[in-house]
C-alpha cells in the first residue's frame, strides 16, 4: 500500500514557496531550525520513478502558480536529498474542472517512498504544502494521527524533535515514533 496524503488547495502560492518551506518545515520537525538540509527538485519521469538519476526540473517550473481557481495542467514532481536517499513525490492536479461541485478543485498529493528518510521528508513536504495552500492535511489511513484530517501546525506539534539528537537518523526515528509508519 503506497503511504500517501493530500491536501485542497484554498490560497495560491507558488511551487517555489512551498519547496522552500518545505526544506524549513523538515528541519523544524527534525529540532534542528539552524540546518535546513538541501533539497533538490527533480523531474518525474520514468526512469526517476524506477530509482534512476532525476533531471532538475527547469527553473521557471518552480514559479508556476498553485491556486482554487485552477492549474492549467497537472504537475508532478520529485523532492528529493540525494545525501539521505529520501525522496518524496507530489502531484497537483485539478479534479472535476470547471465544474460547480464541493468537491472539485486542486488538490497536492504526497506520497513517499518506504524509507524513514522519505517518510520524514513526505511529512514535511505535507505540512509546508498545506501552510502555503491555506489546508488541512488528509490522511487517509491514519498514519498520522487520530484524526482524518488535521492542521498543518497540529501535525508539526505532535511530531517534532524538541530535544537535541545525536544523528539524522535518531532524529528521523523520533519523528516516526510519534506515527503508525512502519519503521525499517
Amino acid at each position: 500500500m503506497a503511504i500517501e496524503w493530500h491536501l485542497r488547495v484554498n490560497r495560491r502560492f507558488t511551487l517555489h514557496e512551498a519547496v522552500d518551506l518545505t526544506r524549513v518545515r523538515l528541519a523544524d520537525l527534525l529540532g534542528q531550525p539552524d540546518a535546513p538540509p538541501p533539497v533538490r527538485v527533480v523531474e518525474a519521469s520514468a526512469e526517476r520513478r524506477r530509482g534512476g538519476p532525476g533531471v532538475p526540473l527547469p527553473a521557471d517550473a518552480l514559479d508556476r502558480v498553485a491556486e482554487p481557481a485552477g492549474l492549467g495542467a497537472d504537475v508532478d514532481f520529485f523532492l528529493e536529498i540525494p545525501e539521505w536517499r529520501a525522496g518524496a513525490l507530489l502531484s497537483l492536479s485539478e479534479f472535476l474542472p470547471g465544474v460547480d461541485d464541493p468537491e472539485a478543485g486542486v488538490f497536492v498529493w504526497v506520497t513517499s517512498q518506504h524509507d524513514p528518510a522519505s517518510q520524514v521528508l513526505s511529512i514535511a513536504a505535507c505540512v509546508a504544502f498545506a501552510e502555503c495552500a491555506d489546508s488541512e492535511v488528509v490522511d487517509e489511513y491514519g498514519y498520522l494521527a487520530k484524526t482524518r484530517t488535521n492542521s498543518p501546525e497540529a501535525l508539526l506539534y505532535q511530531l517534532r524533535v524538541t530535544s537535541p539528537v545525536e544523528s539524522f537518523t535518531a532524529a528521523a526515528d523520533l519523528v516516526l515514533s510519534r506515527t503508525r509508519l512502519r519503521r525499517r
